[in-house]
């Protein structure tokens, strides 16, 4: 069984939904969990309220836990700073840091949405993910392990339809966790993403399925988060959507693409070679931007002697 055993745990948003199974499942697994819940409602309106974060730590204690309730607004880097202070005060480490707060917006067309909404869940998602991992980082370099588990979207894999806020702020997400799993590969420091398929209030304001009620248990995520945030877990820098037991791989690929003569090279040639520019056979993942940036040179100098002879001389002067 993976156990969680003298592990200090944070899970943003925990107070409801999935953040709340969270929360109860890796409680029972043995962690110390640090509920933290501002309060708000769906929209992010109403914030300051500890009444869900408190209610979440009691039923953690009540089952013979231990638990820290933080309300504490992510948005607002100040208050996360203090708030990880306090976690660090009471429990003297953070082990993982489970990013699963959020806000919505109304579903509507782009003409209708507004840049209000943008900002506001952005803030939550975005900035508040990127405030919360950034406080507990230092602390996860020094003792030179931590796991990160950022609550991702099928919006923000894909994009949904009407949802457009939403789906810009977590696609912000997937750049995040490639970006800090690339850094934390050396700290001993493992980041991955989830998209979740499950039903809550939440879920169900987004038009989720009804049928889901049924069969996408929010536990069903937790159990796949518990692996994410395990000393056990195998990968990093990777992206899963998953709901109702269905778990599957999500990454970004990149096609071998077409190389053109850069002195000749017109539209008109782009045009021509758009099939091999859209040819998915061969197709790479590539876990970060350098290593698209190699197989983008390595393109390039297969078919030009001269940026091939560059490239390598470059490479010289870098290891001198």
């Amino acid at each position: 069984m993976l156990r969680f055993d003298d592990q200090v745990v944070l899970i943003t948003g925990a107070g409801r939904g999935i953040g709340h199974q969270h929360a109860l499942f890796l409680a029972e697994r043995g962690a110390k969990v640090v509920v933290n819940d501002y309060g708000v409602g769906l929209r992010g309106e109403n914030g300051g309220n500890p009444v869900f974060a408190d209610a979440v730590a009691a039923e953690i204690e009540a089952a013979g836990g231990t638990a820290l309730s933080a309300c504490c607004d992510i948005g607002d880097k100040g208050q996360v700073d203090a708030m990880m202070a306090g976690v660090i005060q009471r429990f003297g480490r953070i082990d993982v840091v489970i990013h699963n707060a959020s806000v919505y917006a109304d579903l509507g067309s782009f003409a209708d949405a507004r840049v209000e909404d943008l900002e506001r869940i952005m803030r939550v998602n975005a900035v508040g993910g990127w405030n919360i991992t950034h406080a507990a980082w230092p602390h996860m370099i020094e003792q030179k392990y931590g796991r990160v588990v950022i609550t991702g979207s099928g919006a923000g894999f894909f994009g949904r339809r009407k949802d457009h806020a939403y789906s810009i702020a977590k696609a912000a997400l997937m750049t995040m966790t490639k970006l800090l799993a690339t850094e934390g590969a050396a700290l001993g420091i493992k980041v991955n993403l989830i998209g979740p398929v499950a039903w809550t209030d939440q879920s169900k304001a987004q038009g989720i399925p009804p049928l889901m009620e049924k069969f996408a248990a929010p536990v069903q995520i937790s159990k796949v988060v518990a692996v994410l945030a395990h000393a056990d877990c195998p990968v990093t820098g990777e992206m899963f959507h998953t709901g109702g037991g269905f778990v599957a791989r999500v990454f970004v690929g990149e096609t071998q693409g077409a190389v053109f003569d850069v002195e000749r090279m017109t539209p008109e040639d782009v045009l021509a070679g758009m099939p091999r520019i859209m040819d998915e056979s061969g197709y790479i993942v590539p876990p970060n931007s350098d290593r698209s940036g190699a197989h983008l040179s390595a393109s390039i100098a297969a078919a030009n002697p001269a940026f091939a002879a560059a490239l390598e001389e470059a490479k010289r002067n870098r290891s001198q």
